[in-house]
């Protein structure tokens, strides 16, 4: 995945990365993350409040997914 593909799906709705070893993420918007050449830094607000950062490489994503904006609620 490259830096340009990964912006532009988030800017059409929420996505649904898959990660190399099968993990997903939902990402909401272009608010939620930041991304350099080799990185999808994703906030996420953790159990207790507190915002985290998952670091997601690009070279181990290996699906974006469009979601319905319902189906991301």
């Amino acid at each position: 995945m490259d830096r340009e593909t990964l912006l532009q799906a988030i800017e059409h709705g929420p996505v649904r990365v898959t990660m190399n070893d099968g993990s997903c993420y939902e990402i909401e918007s272009l608010r939620d993350v930041a991304v350099d050449s080799t990185t999808c830094y994703l906030m996420r607000r953790g159990e207790d409040g507190r915002y985290r950062a998952l670091w997601l490489a690009l070279v181990c994503i290996t699906k974006v997914e469009q979601l319905s904006v319902s189906a991301s609620k």
